[in-house]
């Protein structure tokens, strides 16, 4: 089991829209992140910073099974264009410290 954490940035303006979009996300969408291995999926926004933190068996293959489905293709399409990708885009955070 893996403990992700991850950092993106919303542009300006669309904070809103994010988490309206976050407020209903699709049952299908849930059952293929369960199905790929994640057993949960948290998101906090600090302004227009977004952490999340993701449990899951595997990130690598996680992200090699949600690749090849078209729903992930209709995500990408609707959440892309509210992030900010050049800050977006750097993967998985270092881990610096954890309390066991």
């Amino acid at each position: 089991m893996q403990v992700i954490g991850l950092h993106t940035r919303l542009k300006p303006g669309l904070e809103a829209e994010y988490e309206r979009i976050h407020a209903k996300l699709s049952p299908e969408h849930e059952q293929a992140l369960r199905a790929s291995g994640v057993h949960s999926w948290h998101i906090w926004r600090d302004g227009l910073d977004l952490f999340h933190t993701v449990v899951c068996d595997d990130w690598a293959d996680m992200e090699s099974a949600m690749a090849e489905l078209e729903l992930t293709e209709r995500w990408h399409q609707v959440i892309h264009p509210l992030l900010d990708m050049a800050v977006s885009q750097r993967g998985p955070l270092p881990l610096v410290w954890q309390l066991p």
